[in-house]
């Protein structure tokens, strides 16, 4: 029977007693290195920019949607949407009265209803139409974003607000727009006023329930636990988590605008004059108001195309901005 020693061996039959030891040096343990994650550095925005650099889909809208801004803001610059002396398709002198010529190398967009120049005048319009969108985008966005805040994380406010919007909601939107035109007169800053008086319903709505359903959360029940203000839980916690569906509810806010600034030019409510300045609705209302567009089917074409254009481009820009926003995207 063999006795049993010391001599621990390896499965190898390598004595592990015959390690110098010399080769080795004890350390101790660095408790400050162990608590350190090994992995990436994260920042949320880096992350969303990356994603957005990545995609050729935003890459093209955004530079289309610039050149867009660019355009509308150089070429009708100084200048009157329909002037009084227009150009002469025909050579000479310009002219006060003229009528639609069919588009040319020199006039890229052709001539209007009343012989302007098409390619000034749309870009004129396209100016006036995107700071009429983008302001009604930007209150639309920001009075339902912080509304619908105070909505879904304090309860005790449900009813009010419900109450509110009851009210707001039961009037036709184009009939309480009327209203406050009747009231406040024919102008910008009236139409902007009636238009946002309902426009935040939607995007609050949205907000309170998406608010709901993360309130009660365990990393928001841990803030609540350790101090955090509402203001901070709300801020901090709740609006990375929810700000992709915020941005997805609030894409058709600036096609929604366009489409309401055709329909008040169409009812002859517009706040453009049509000669020194012009939006693209009030374009349409000209060009429809009339035949001349049966001869000359460019009067409607570029028009209709261009809003168009627009209104995907900012589909495509706030779908992908969106999609980038998710923290689920960013691993």
């Amino acid at each position: 029977m063999k006795t049993k020693d010391h001599t621990k061996t390896l499965n190898n039959d390598f004595d592990i007693n015959k390690i110098d030891p010399s080769l080795f040096q004890v350390v101790g343990a660095k408790s400050s290195e162990s608590e350190i994650l090994n992995s990436k550095p994260y920042s949320y925005w880096k992350s969303v920019f990356k994603l957005l650099v990545k995609s050729p889909s935003f890459i093209i809208a955004i530079s289309i949607l610039i050149a867009f801004i660019i355009l509308s803001i150089v070429v009708p610059w100084g200048k009157e949407a329909t002037p009084l002396f227009k150009p002469n398709p025909y050579g000479g002198a310009p002219i006060t009265s003229g009528q639609p010529y069919a588009p040319t190398w020199e006039f890229l967009f052709g001539l209007g209803v009343q012989g302007e120049d098409m390619w000034l005048k749309m870009w004129a319009g396209m100016r006036t139409t995107l700071m009429f969108a983008f302001l009604i985008a930007i209150i639309q966005l920001s009075v339902g974003i912080f509304l619908g805040s105070i909505w879904g994380y304090f309860r005790k406010s449900d009813i009010l607000f419900i109450q509110v919007t009851n009210i707001l909601t039961l009037v036709p939107s184009l009939i309480l727009l009327l209203f406050v035109i009747f009231v406040g007169g024919t102008g910008y800053w009236p139409i902007v006023l009636g238009i946002s008086i309902q426009a935040w319903i939607g995007i609050a709505a949205t907000v309170r329930v998406q608010i709901i359903l993360v309130k009660n959360t365990d990393y928001n029940t841990a803030s609540i636990s350790m101090g955090s203000s509402s203001g901070r839980i709300i801020r901090k916690n709740i609006m990375p988590k929810i700000l992709p569906v915020i941005i997805q509810a609030g894409t058709f806010a600036v096609p929604g605008a366009i489409s309401m600034d055709a329909s008040l030019s169409f009812l002859n409510f517009g706040f453009t004059d049509g000669n020194k300045t012009t939006s693209l609705g009030k374009i349409l209302n000209e060009i429809m108001s009339g035949s001349k567009w049966e001869d000359f089917p460019h009067l409607v074409v570029i028009p209709l195309v261009l809003t168009t254009v627009v209104s995907i481009i900012f589909f495509v820009v706030a779908k992908v901005f969106a999609d980038s926003l998710d923290p689920k995207n960013h691993r």
